[in-house]
């Protein structure tokens, strides 16, 4: 009499693509395109946050802003400047246009970037993420142009 050990060619495939089935629903459940948008954008947070702060700080010692986000860390204020994870600077607008650091002109800022992720759109516009002064936070700012000092945020 023959004693059958092991598995036979069939049942093995049969295994291998319950597995298979298995892990795409995996894959498709946690969707790692979105986890790594997320992230990213959670490092944007973090950079405009520490900006914001050099910013407010700037601020409350001159009653101005600087011209331009590199004058932050040549005036002490930050170490480095953060930059967005694409390795681009985030955006950065002042009022009255020609202001200057050195003049102490420069009475409105706005520092936005466009996110991945955003948690809800606009009802009109593009859905940016930013602080402009004067707003006291930082939140979704909905515009159909580029934020502009003086618009207000959306804080979440």
């Amino acid at each position: 009499m023959f004693v059958k050990k092991g598995f036979t060619l069939v049942e093995l495939l049969v295994v291998i693509a319950v597995i298979g089935v298995l892990a795409v629903i995996v894959v498709a459940a946690i969707n790692p395109a979105k986890k790594l948008s997320q992230s990213r954008d959670s490092v944007r947070k973090s950079g405009e946050q520490q900006i914001v702060s050099a910013l407010s700080a700037y601020y409350t010692q001159n009653t101005s802003y600087t011209a331009a986000l590199t004058d932050l860390v040549t005036l002490g204020e930050l170490k480095t400047l953060p930059k967005d994870p694409t390795g681009s600077d985030f955006s950065y607008a002042v009022t009255p246009s020609g202001c200057t650091t050195a003049a102490k002109t420069c009475t409105g800022a706005v520092l936005y970037a466009t996110y991945e992720t955003p948690n809800t759109s606009c009802a009109t516009g593009t859905a940016y993420w930013g602080w402009t002064s004067g707003s006291g936070g930082i939140g979704k700012i909905c515009t159909a142009a580029t934020p502009v000092p003086g618009d207000t945020p959306v804080v979440d």
